[in-house]
């Protein structure tokens, strides 16, 4: 099923909060992106039927990490598995994020010449133009790495876990956590730290270290299910 050696693969997952604390402070400190979340307000509405009654400042907590242009990444999680299977991990987070960017840049930037394979769940859809926006918002060149829009198909080095699972169907569901289940991976629960509450856990917590151990948990996931798909009889 996959056919790249699993020691060319790079496994990757980012962690992201709303650019600002809430809708007000971004009022504040960033008027013009508070003035493109209002010309998007509606867009949010559409995107997040269920977020119907939800006031702005609610939906700018929930949703802008969700969104390059209102995010931010405070966490960048990747590894790769030695020769003898041993998984290398590294992580970049704090709260400089074009000095974070700088370094995971550098990193992409090497596993490129090395002909490495990036791996993450959605990567395509969320993670590489999450990444890519946010480097050229920040004034960084993004990596070569990171297929941009006259990449070839054929070029893209990219392997999307969704993708494998979704099998072509792209209106079926496919969170990395069903996938895992159903592929009997264990999956950490433990921590107070999960996905929707990473912006409250940054902002209003300072769990920086906490995201951080969240995130690198989701790299070694994504190793076990990759390992577990390239051993399919």
């Amino acid at each position: 099923m996959i056919n790249i050696p699993i020691t060319k693969i790079l496994f990757l997952d980012i962690e992201t909060v709303g650019g600002c604390p809430d809708y007000e402070s971004c009022q504040r400190f960033s008027p013009e992106i508070a003035n493109q979340f209002d010309n998007y307000f509606n867009w949010f509405l559409k995107r997040f039927t269920e977020d119907e009654g939800l006031t702005k400042d609610d939906i700018f907590k929930k949703r802008a990490a969700l969104v390059p242009e209102f995010a931010k990444i405070v966490c960048v999680s990747m590894a790769f598995v030695m020769d003898n299977g041993d998984i290398k991990k590294q992580t970049f987070s704090g709260d400089d994020e074009k000095e974070l960017l700088l370094q995971v840049r550098n990193l992409l930037d090497r596993c490129h010449k090395l002909d490495f394979y990036l791996c993450g769940h959605n990567l395509k859809n969320f993670d590489i133009p999450m990444l890519a926006k946010r480097m050229i918002i920040n004034g960084i060149m993004p990596s070569k790495l990171l297929p941009s829009y006259d990449t070839k198909p054929w070029e893209v080095k990219a392997i999307d876990t969704k993708e494998i699972w979704q099998y072509g169907a792209y209106s079926s569901i496919g969170s990395l956590d069903l996938m895992c289940s159903c592929l009997d991976i264990p999956t950490p629960k433990d921590g107070e730290v999960t996905g929707d509450k990473v912006h409250i856990s940054y902002w209003e917590k300072q769990m920086i270290k906490e995201i951080s151990e969240y995130c690198e948990k989701d790299v070694v996931v994504l190793v076990d299910a990759i390992k577990k798909l390239k051993a399919l009889q």
